[in-house]
């Protein structure tokens, strides 16, 4: 509450109810009584605009199909098998072309990958990751490695309350200075973002070997 709003509380309280009931609330929100009315968080209306995150992500959750499939945004010139690992309850995928390949002892069969950018995750594999059939599954995409990275999006539920706690702005804190207040209260810190993938205009990554 900047430091000027400090005689507006028992102005309106002098006027009594000939005052509008906006102007009631204002006053009891700026009163300095104990007692007079429940304590108003006003903090918010000085918070600033959160940064513009990125347009695209590079994570997507989407939800198989009665085949398993994952439809991702790719565009292979033929399908092709592409290796797997499974570590856990999280499955990598490496893309035709990628330097990378499955670990020893992490890789599992080869998954159906098709030009239109459709994934299949064989039953065998899904049951070895714990991923249930029609399941929600998040699919991270690591375009300069040449990797995706799949689990079932149930299994981050749990953090996903702290991700957005994180993003929220702290509680406001008193400021000693006067004016000050309007900054005082805000702390938004900009998310790290990914930078978008590169695409064609409809935000499919091609990829062509």
């Amino acid at each position: 509450m900047p430091a000027s709003w400090a005689g507006v509380g028992p102005l309106l309280a002098a006027v009594g109810e000939r005052a509008p009931a906006d102007a009631l609330r204002l006053a009891t929100g700026t009163g300095g009584d104990a007692g007079t009315g429940p304590a108003v968080d006003l903090s918010g209306m000085w918070v600033r605009p959160a940064d513009p995150a990125a347009p695209r992500s590079n994570a997507l959750i989407r939800m198989l199909d009665a085949k398993g499939r994952l439809m991702l945004p790719l565009t292979l010139a033929a399908a092709a098998p592409a290796p797997a690992e499974r570590d856990g309850a999280v499955l990598t995928v490496f893309l035709p072309g990628s330097a990378e390949r499955p670990r020893p002892g992490f890789a599992v069969a080869a998954l159906p990958l098709d030009a239109r950018g459709r994934l299949t995750l064989t039953a065998a594999v899904r049951r070895e990751a714990g991923i249930p059939d029609g399941a929600d599954v998040l699919a991270v995409l690591d375009t300069d490695r040449g990797v995706i990275t799949v689990t079932a999006a149930s299994r981050l539920s749990a953090g996903i309350g702290d991700l957005l706690d994180g993003l929220r702005r702290p509680a406001a804190t008193a400021s000693a200075s006067p004016g000050d207040e309007q900054f005082g209260a805000d702390g938004v810190a900009p998310a790290a973002s990914a930078p978008a993938a590169a695409g064609d205009a409809g935000g499919r990554l091609r990829i062509v070997r």
